[in-house]
């Protein structure tokens, strides 16, 4: 058994198979319970830390550049180390980087732990997809792909429930804890199931430094121009734009070393995978699905703490009920696709979804109730994202999945989209909220003015219930805090409905597009 294990194309024996699975589910946990939570809680993480956000945006264009570069290295790794090796180093940086994190009392030592959970697990959604390969073709390989899809729900339907409960009833650093010890289980699947180190004879994928050392300068280089614009765009946009060009400069320095390479086993085989038509409509979809869903991981909870004044735990329990809708859909489409398979009609509705959530969410007002109206309209952003997702992933990897390195070198690419996607969108996400709101709360400031019998009328009411209490000039101070805080809120709710109303237009164009394909496949 110890040497069927050390074999490099080891295909687990049927008593092997469910560790196997096992190992995939459990990969897919870990990686999106990371994301989700560190995502969904990053507004109190940053309270907890006592840095502003523009500090924390350090943090997370660190976390991606890092996470871009270690997905680009993943074939070459494994060809040198073998999966079980190779998953095992990971799962240990990535335990290191929690424990970092967990024992941290300041930004400085959560920065480094974050990074260093960035080297460990960016690659383990990628690498939990590719060892869908290793099982055998037929029944047993469905298992594993429908395996890899729940756990994707799964874990993002639990994330916000696990940080909202873990911030308002323990602490946040238990966080890492619950991560920590689903690492451990993974390590223990994964050293009964995967290919030991791989035969030194076989072609090895070639990588040079210069490469690496562009493609870290531009993910970081972009990234962080991207986030630092949320806050310094207006007093420094000389120097964020400069920044942004070198990034975008040094990736464009990569992707063209990645196409003119002369080695017949390059790093990654952009021209070859970029050479089928349907896996470069599916990174097209992809980007915008994890645009959508980094932008909207950071507008609604905003939205709905600050602009209707709901608490953390109370968003993170529906929000995270209302998710469970991607469970829900992927069953839907685990049932209808394999009997027909055409994508058009689920590339339509996942647009449709997403327009219709965009129109719900849009029609908000300081009334709004969170179980009758907002759970529903997070229900169908859910199927958004598996219909669209899930549709696109069953069709851009067709034409390539007869080629293991071809194959392999599509996930890693399509990982690091995800990983530059959901950055960006969370980065203008966060420019649009500060720009719409600063537009939204200067137009309701004018209305504030002595001369507006509205105005007055309200001051007076509310300093009369304050006076109860205080001394009439406490009270009337008081009441004009009251006025502006409600200022301040209504702008808020103004920027969500005019981000909600794109969302909507966007769903509306998408679903035109697929409409008007003819041979959308």
């Amino acid at each position: 058994m110890i040497k069927r294990l050390a074999q490099h194309k080891y295909v687990p024996a049927p008593s092997h198979e469910w560790l196997m699975l096992a190992t995939i589910f459990l990969l897919m946990l870990v990686n999106f319970l990371n994301v989700g939570m560190i995502a969904f809680a990053a507004s109190p993480l940053m309270g907890e830390l006592g840095v502003s956000p523009q500090e924390y945006s350090l943090s997370t264009a660190a976390y991606a550049a890092v996470a871009v570069v270690t997905i680009s290295k993943q074939r070459w790794l494994v060809e040198r180390m073998g999966w079980r090796n190779y998953i095992h180093s990971s799962l240990l940086i990535f335990f290191i980087g929690c424990f970092i994190c967990y024992l941290s009392r300041n930004f400085n030592q959560f920065l480094i732990g974050h990074v260093v959970m960035g080297f460990g697990g960016a690659a383990f959604m990628a690498g939990a997809r590719i060892l869908i390969t290793l099982l055998p073709v037929g029944p047993i390989r469905f298992k594993g792909i429908k395996t890899y899809a729940y756990g994707l729900t799964i874990s993002i339907s639990l994330a916000p429930f696990l940080a909202a409960q873990l911030f308002i009833n323990a602490s946040w650093n238990d966080i890492f804890i619950i991560l920590m010890i689903f690492c451990v289980l993974v390590a223990i699947t994964a050293a009964f199931c995967l290919p030991g180190i791989p035969s030194k004879d076989e072609i090895r994928s070639q990588s040079h430094p210069y490469v690496l050392m562009a493609l870290a300068t531009g993910s970081f280089l972009t990234l962080y121009a991207l986030r630092s614009g949320t806050y310094d765009f207006y007093s420094n946009s000389i120097l964020i734009s400069v920044i942004l060009l070198l990034g975008l400069t040094s990736f464009y320095y990569f992707l063209r070393s990645m196409v003119k390479n002369h080695h017949k086993t390059p790093l990654l085989s952009i021209k070859q995978i970029f050479g089928s038509k349907r896996y470069r409509t599916g990174i097209l979809v992809f980007f915008t699905c994890y645009l959508i869903m980094g932008s909207n991981s950071y507008f609604l909870p905003q939205i709905l703490q600050k602009g209707l004044g709901f608490g953390w735990e109370t968003i993170g329990n529906w929000y995270a009920l209302g998710l469970t809708s991607m469970i829900l859909g992927l069953w839907i489409h685990m049932k209808i696709f394999p009997k027909r398979p055409d994508g058009k009609k689920f590339f339509m509705l996942g647009f449709f979804c997403i327009g219709l959530y965009g129109f719900l969410m849009s029609r908000l007002s300081p009334s709004t109730d969170m179980q009758t109206y907002i759970l529903p309209a997070i229900i169908v952003y859910g199927f958004f994202s598996v219909f669209l997702q899930g549709t696109a992933a069953a069709k851009s990897f067709s034409e390539l999945e007869h080629d293991d390195t071809a194959f392999s070198h599509a996930q890693q690419f399509k990982n690091m989209v995800s990983q530059i996607a959901q950055s960006m969108g969370i980065a203008l996400s966060s420019i649009a909220l500060q720009w719409r709101t600063t537009v939204h709360y200067n137009e309701l400031n004018t209305h504030i003015t002595n001369s507006n019998p509205i105005y007055q009328k309200a001051l007076a009411q509310v300093a009369t219930q304050y006076a109860q209490h205080v001394s009439s000039v406490s009270a009337n101070k008081m009441a004009l805090g009251w006025i502006q805080g409600l200022v301040k809120q209504q702008s808020i709710l103004l920027a969500g409905i005019d981000y909600f109303t794109l969302l909507f237009f966007v769903g509306i164009i998408g679903f035109v597009v697929m409409f008007i394909q003819k041979r959308l496949n």
